[in-house]
């Protein structure tokens, strides 16, 4: 039971880090220029764009149709418009749910991108940990998960995300390690 609780939570995740690595690479080569406008600068400062909002929903879904090949996905038959809705959805909510961190650092006086000294690691936790729990809340909509599963992918992800995010930093695709 828990050995396929992990396989089901990895193959949960994979889309995203998918979709992570893909907007990495665009905003490091400034592709769709165009959409790199702050949302609000006041609000969420200069890191969260319409770019963003427009590429994870795309990327995640690309991420989606590369998880075909998962056992765990194959097995939940869903449609083509199902998982074009669920990758549409999951990019949504994955850059919606960055938004209140990043609103509560812009009022702390917290440069984008940055993690302060106070706390940090409550603050390095919920870096990660928030675009996670977005997610999750699209997966439980669409597929039936034990709470094993969702304890675990509550676990992995953002433990999984900062490890995404030193190998971008690694490939030099993100300014800083955390």
């Amino acid at each position: 039971m828990l050995l396929e609780s992990f396989k089901i939570a990895l193959s949960l995740i994979f889309p995203l880090v998918i979709a992570g690595f893909l907007h990495m690479f665009l905003v490091k080569k400034n592709l769709l220029s165009s959409l790199n406008k702050p949302i609000s600068l006041k609000m969420f400062g200069r890191n969260k764009t319409y770019r963003g909002f427009v590429a994870m929903p795309v990327f995640t879904y690309i991420g989606l149709l590369g998880s075909q090949a998962i056992p765990f996905f194959k097995n939940q038959n869903l449609t083509q418009m199902q998982l074009l809705i669920l990758g549409l959805l999951l990019g949504l909510f994955y850059a919606l749910f960055e938004l209140p961190n990043s609103w509560v650092k812009r009022r702390l006086n917290i440069e984008p991108g940055k993690t302060p000294d106070k706390n940090k690691l409550l603050f390095i936790f919920i870096d990660q940990a928030d675009s996670v729990i977005g997610c999750l809340c699209v997966y439980v909509i669409f597929m039936d998960l034990t709470f094993l599963t969702i304890s675990l992918v509550i676990l992995l992800g953002p433990s999984l995300h900062l490890l995404v995010n030193y190998l971008l930093y690694l490939f030099k695709l993100r300014k800083e390690p955390v």
